[in-house]
């Protein structure tokens, strides 16, 4: 029976997948099927013809100081990551968006129907950013080092070409990451890996110019290197914590930065252009769209397993933390059940402090501040901080479903001889589970949704690594699509077996035996 339930569970949420899908489908691929241009067409539009218009530029990024003073009366509107402006762009919800001369042309030769505007907004050096601490300091100086000889002897301009080129036989980094000597010790490289060609993914591997440069000194001073990925705006706050000892993604110093973190002297001077759509031209038709975006969303470079591993690593934040937020909710209810008053304000201040905080804001403290100087993964942060979130909202639900119960039924128990933990667990605890469980199973969905937010952290779940994708590929709506239907999976699954368990507690549903357990029935 219980398995025929499941069957018929997975069946409708695999339908309603399946629709969600082919809607999605007819309205992503009409919109963008139609659109496109042959590559290589000469821009028509000058930065004056963009007076007024609405540029998109990256959060965290310096470009929005430059649309200001190029484009008089533009608006500025910010996006967490670049492919989500080319997106945006595509859409025509934009009509320029600003970056790198390298980024666009990268863009040009991948996508049709873009092209670049005629003048340029300035000129910016990029370069790598360290830690305002002692070893900082040194590693700054070491990368200074580094990058001049590399100028010096014309071995940085070839990188820079071989990154930029369109022989991807040659894009491969100047050693193995994982096989560095490490005499003295290993450092962290954070970047953001949504930002070609300087840091992106490429067969499920972490590579770019920059990745290529910071492996190549970490080679030449005798460092081991862990590369992290995590989202643009959170860079800055890594170094800054100490959590990670050297970082680049197309960044620029500034008077303000420089207060704030070292940057290395700069290891390539780029031109700051605004992209706009080009002309269009007929576009490929709906079913070769189709299976194109299919093909480079889940087959090309294997990226079905990018899925994959962020699939693992959701299901472990939620599970670890729905496992242990329970337990811990549970026992501090039964710590405050009896206790004094302390106790309970105590417990009262921590819940009010937990729920009333978002989520990522409590990432990031626990990340960057309280566990700053802790050697600690992102993933085990955040199974920490959901735990946190999902034991206040245990407590709570257990509060409410207790005080659902009549109170004459505790006064009955007493009064026919069954001690205190006896009431509790055999009769109040039961009958309070059946008001609180349905707000239990909400409250599990409602913590796999919130763990998107992970990437903040140097996390690589489901979220971030459909993110990844979509920086390769700038589909707008495979890797978005796969995201949500996996999400919808997952949490049919999870609350399933908590239904599951829900049922087996009804005492509606108790057996015979159990129901007379301890009775004598032969007197």
């Amino acid at each position: 029976m219980r398995k025929n339930r499941f069957c018929s569970m997975m069946i409708r949420t695999v339908s309603v997948c399946l629709a969600l899908i082919f809607t999605l489908t007819l309205s992503f691929s009409f919109a963008f099927a139609a659109g496109g241009a042959e590559d290589g067409t000469e821009s028509e539009v000058s930065v004056k013809d963009l007076e007024g218009k609405t540029i998109g530029v990256q959060t965290g990024s310096i470009f929005d100081k430059y649309v200001e003073e190029a484009i008089p009366g533009a608006k500025v509107q910010y996006f967490s990551t670049f492919t989500d402006e080319v997106n945006a762009l595509r859409a025509k919800k934009i009509d320029g968006l600003s970056t790198t001369e390298t980024t666009l042309n990268q863009l040009m030769k991948q996508e049709g129907g873009i092209t670049t505007a005629k003048e340029s907004l300035g000129e910016i050096g990029t370069c790598f950013l360290f830690p305002k601490n002692e070893q900082g300091k040194v590693l700054v100086g070491q990368m200074d080092e580094f990058l001049t000889g590399l100028e010096e002897s014309g071995e940085l301009a070839r990188i820079h070409d071989v990154w930029t080129g369109n022989d991807e036989s040659l894009k491969v980094i100047g050693a193995d990451p994982d096989s560095l000597p490490a005499t003295n010790g290993t450092l962290r490289f954070v970047t953001e890996g949504t930002f070609p060609p300087y840091d992106y993914f490429s067969d499920n591997k972490l590579v770019g110019y920059e990745v290529d440069l910071a492996v190549r000194f970490c080679e030449e001073y005798g460092y081991g290197i862990e590369l992290i990925d995590m989202n643009f705006d959170a860079l800055m706050p890594a170094l800054q914590s100490g959590k990670c000892d050297f970082g680049a993604s197309g960044i620029a110093s500034t008077e303000e930065r420089k207060e704030k973190v070292y940057f290395s002297v700069p290891d390539y001077y780029e031109k700051i252009q605004v992209a706009v759509l080009a002309e269009s031209s007929a576009g490929e038709g709906f079913i070769s769209s189709v299976k194109n975006s299919f093909y480079r969303t889940f087959i090309q470079e294997s990226r079905y397993k990018l899925f994959l591993k962020g699939i693992m690593t959701t299901i472990l934040i939620t599970v670890c933390s729905v496992l242990l937020g329970t337990v811990i909710g549970f026992l501090v209810y039964l710590w405050c059940r009896r206790g004094g008053k302390i106790a309970n304000k105590v417990t009262s201040f921590c819940v009010w402090l937990v729920q009333g905080m978002p989520v990522i804001v409590l990432l990031m403290i626990l990340y960057y501040v309280i566990l700053g100087k802790v050697s600690i993964s992102g993933m085990w942060v955040s199974v920490i901080g959901f735990t946190l979130v999902f034991a206040a909202s245990v407590y709570s639900m257990i509060v409410s479903g207790v005080k659902a119960v009549d109170y004459g039924q505790t006064e009955a128990s007493y009064a026919l001889g069954f001690t205190d933990r006896e009431t509790f667990f055999g009769i109040i605890l039961p009958q309070a589970a059946q008001h609180f469980m349905p707000m239990y199973k909400a409250e599990i969905v409602s913590l796999i949704k919130a763990t998107a937010v992970v990437g903040y952290i140097a996390v690589q779940d489901l979220t971030k690594m459909g993110d990844i994708i979509r920086s390769r590929t700038y589909e707008a709506f495979f890797p978005l699509i796969a995201v949500a239907v996996i999400y919808f999976v997952i949490s049919a699954i999870l609350t399933w077996i908590v239904g599951r368990i829900t049922a087996s507690a009804d005492p509606e549903k108790r057996s015979v035996s159990k129901i007379l357990k301890g009775v004598k029935t032969d007197d």
